[in-house]
């Protein structure tokens, strides 16, 4: 208090002696203020947002659309496999054969696994009494020579509304080819081809039919094949016990086996199709 009197007697004097007592009273009177009244207030933060439920940050809202839309995707290419391998769904064929009646045929067994044909005088076969595809479809088996010298497997199967063989080892054991095409047997027209056929060797044949070609195969490589375009197609008058779709073999004793079928998937008959509108040269 004694302080202040001092000063107030001091600002009297000169403008010097004012302001250095104006100083001086600024000074003594901070040192008596309480310390947080010059301290440095913290700024004020925003309470933090918490994101609901319902709002998500964009980024990780963009990443799960496009988990959602791969998900999708992954999905529908899983559907899509699903369907092209049940549509390459191979069927067996069993329980619907019946031993044919050339007329002079040797003993026929039919089990599940395995069609026995015995010696005929000249053939022995069998026919499938069912319902088959006609058009865009392969048909599959297995068969082998066990006595014998001349085909042991005359595949006859439709193209259409007619019918073909696939012969393997036919005129003396060595011809393969397509009966028939434009008149021509397998022994003589453009399919003609000769192997050797060995006994007691299992050999795996299949025949597929579209819209464009006839294709035959034996152990999975090219044995025969006959575009459709401008020709006509028939069977021997003997193979008609063979019809639609049937096995045969010419003074032989011979087997087959694991008989089955199978639709052509879309894919496969659209490019069918599409080699058929070519045009020829």
């Amino acid at each position: 208090m004694k302080v202040c009197i001092v000063i107030l007697k001091l600002i009297g004097q000169s403008n010097y002696v004012r302001f250095a007592s104006l100083t001086l009273g600024a000074l003594i009177f901070s040192t008596n203020l309480p310390a947080t009244t010059f301290a440095a207030q913290p700024p004020q933060q925003k309470p933090t947002a918490h994101p609901t439920a319902g709002d998500k940050p964009a980024q990780e809202a963009d990443t799960q659309g496009a988990d959602t839309q791969g998900a999708g995707n992954k999905n529908a290419g899983k559907e899509e496999d699903a369907k092209t391998k049940k549509d390459q769904t191979w069927m067996s064929l069993k329980d619907k054969w019946v031993v044919s009646q050339f007329g002079g045929d040797g003993p026929v067994v039919i089990k599940d696994k395995l069609i026995t044909m015995g010696l005929g005088d000249p053939l022995t076969g069998i026919r499938w009494e069912a319902e088959l595809p006609k058009e865009n479809y392969e048909v599959e088996l297995e068969a082998r020579r066990r006595e014998g010298f001349d085909f042991f497997c005359a595949l006859t199967f439709p193209v259409g509304k007619k019918h073909v063989s696939f012969i393997l080892g036919g005129w003396g054991g060595g011809v393969v080819g397509i009966s028939s095409v434009d008149g021509f047997d397998a022994s003589e027209n453009e399919t003609t081809s000769f192997r050797n056929f060995k006994t007691d060797r299992w050999y795996k044949v299949r025949a597929r039919v579209d819209a464009n070609q006839i294709q035959c195969w034996i152990d999975d490589k090219p044995a025969a094949e006959q575009i459709r375009k401008g020709h006509e197609f028939d069977i021997r008058y003997e193979m008609d016990q063979c019809v639609p779709l049937g096995v045969a073999a010419f003074q032989c004793k011979s087997e087959v086996r694991n008989i089955r079928i199978r639709k052509l998937t879309p894919a496969e008959i659209k490019a069918a199709e599409k080699e058929a509108a070519k045009p020829t040269e």
